[in-house]
């Protein structure tokens, strides 16, 4: 094998003479030889570290939760580092804050690996939350967020007219000034008489509850309030960040083309990084 060596104005001629013997001494230096030149020459801007990657890998945290992509804390995150949409508050740097419509949910938990998230109602619901109709259907921007088919939901009626079906009073939520005509009723959704019910009551609202695997599901008497404050699973429809991640890079957005960029130390890529770039970067730090 052939060994090239720069013009010896680069080096003393000691210097010189020492790398010949050693070359001559192992015949497996040359090769060792030749990368440690090729890094030892190229370029410094060769290794400079791309500005995406630098600031997206800051870790971020709002109280004990670990804020990543596609998640971004609005007005201190820089947006690149997540995606157009899951903007969250960060409320006395304890509490992340997502709005989904018109009501606000707490983020109790993120589940990077499986792309879901953990969510319960920032505002406590009472029996006068239901009563005065402040509970809404929960608004989600499918190009966001999803419900798990699975999950359980309780149906709200209102208005309903008792009169025409009076077994359905043990679902009678006792609100003020209500009669037999003008009643509230809650069933889950999988109770049977729901179709029965809805036919005979005017507005509907609907509403998930979190429930733990193996609990078991009482569909008969009156509906326990607290389920409501239960928090409940919504899954993210976004790019998955876990192949970028796993080649070196940190998930990001370019708002310039619009589209999903993993940030890699070299520059931003469609995917994942390259790896001969990140092999390079890390002999060049070691050299160093």
């Amino acid at each position: 094998m052939l060994i090239f060596f720069p013009p010896s104005s680069h080096f003393p001629v000691s210097q010189m003479n020492q790398i010949r013997s050693i070359h001559l001494a192992s015949p497996l230096l040359p090769a060792l030889n030749l990368v440690l030149f090729s890094f030892i020459f190229l370029p410094t801007t060769a290794f400079a570290v791309d500005e995406s990657f630098t600031i997206c890998r800051v870790p971020r945290y709002c109280g004990k939760l670990n804020i990543k992509f596609p998640f971004f804390i609005q007005g201190r995150d820089d947006p690149r580092c997540g995606y157009p949409g899951f903007e969250i508050h960060c409320r006395n740097n304890t509490k992340s804050i997502l709005s989904l419509g018109d009501d606000n949910y707490s983020i109790d938990n993120i589940f990077y690996t499986n792309q879901s998230v953990l969510v319960s109602r920032a505002v406590r619901f009472e029996t006068d939350s239901i009563c005065n109709h402040k509970i809404r259907n929960i608004s989600l921007p499918t190009d966001r967020y999803q419900l798990p088919p699975e999950i359980t939901k309780i149906v709200f009626l209102f208005n309903c007219n008792l009169t025409s079906i009076p077994k359905l009073s043990p679902h009678k939520i006792g609100c003020p000034a209500e009669n037999e005509t003008n009643s509230t009723l809650a069933l889950f959704n999988s109770d049977p008489q729901l179709k029965f019910a809805s036919e005979n009551c005017k507005e509907r609202v609907v509403t998930p509850v979190g429930f733990d695997q193996g609990e078991e599901l009482h569909v008969e008497g009156p509906l326990n309030i607290s389920l409501l404050n239960r928090g409940f699973v919504l899954n993210l429809t976004v790019s998955n960040c876990t192949i970028c991640e796993n080649s070196g890079g940190k998930c990001g957005f370019d708002y310039s083309t619009r589209h999903f960029k993993c940030f890699c130390p070299d520059r931003p890529h469609a995917w994942h990084c390259t790896h001969g770039m990140h092999l390079s970067l890390s002999l060049s730090l070691s050299l160093c």
